[in-house]
C-alpha cells in the first residue's frame, strides 16, 4: 500500500520542466510600474487594524478551516487571540514563518476493495 501511493504521489506531483518565458524590458508602459512610494505602501507590515477587518470579512458560520476552527471562533475570541494572530503575520511579513507548518496534512488510504493494487482501489482521506 505504502509503494502505491508513494509512486502515485511522485507522480502526480513530480516537478515539469517548463520552457523558459518572459516578457520583455518593454512589456509594461513606464506609467504602469509600481512606484516606489506604491512599493512602499505594499511592503509595510500588516497592521492589527487590516487582520480584523480580513477575518470579519470571512463568513463567521462557514465550515471550519484547517485548523478545525470557523471564522466564527476567530470573531468571538479576537482579543483573546489577536497578539498571536498579529505576530504570525508580523512573523510572515519577516520572511521567518514556516508555512508548511500551516500546509499540511496526514493522508489515510481507504482500501475499496480487498487486495487494492492500484490507487484508484483506494480512497484518499485528508486529516
Amino acid at each position: 500500500m505504502i509503494d502505491i501511493a508513494l509512486n502515485f504521489y511522485k507522480h502526480l506531483f513530480r516537478r515539469e520542466e517548463k520552457p523558459p518565458i518572459s516578457l520583455g524590458q518593454d512589456f509594461w508602459r513606464q506609467e504602469e510600474l509600481v512606484s516606489n512610494s506604491e512599493n512602499e505602501l505594499l511592503t509595510v507590515p500588516f497592521s492589527e487594524g487590516e487582520i480584523k477587518e480580513a477575518v470579519w470579512s470571512c463568513y463567521a458560520d462557514g465550515a471550519p478551516g484547517p485548523d478545525g476552527l470557523s471564522f466564527m471562533f476567530y470573531h468571538k475570541f479576537w482579543d483573546l487571540i489577536k497578539t498571536d494572530l498579529v505576530d504570525m503575520f508580523n512573523d510572515f511579513h519577516r520572511g521567518n514563518l514556516d508555512l508548511k507548518r500551516l500546509n499540511f496534512a496526514m493522508i489515510s488510504l481507504i482500501p475499496k476493495v480487498d487486495e487494492a493494487r492500484s490507487m484508484k482501489n483506494f480512497r484518499p482521506i485528508s486529516l
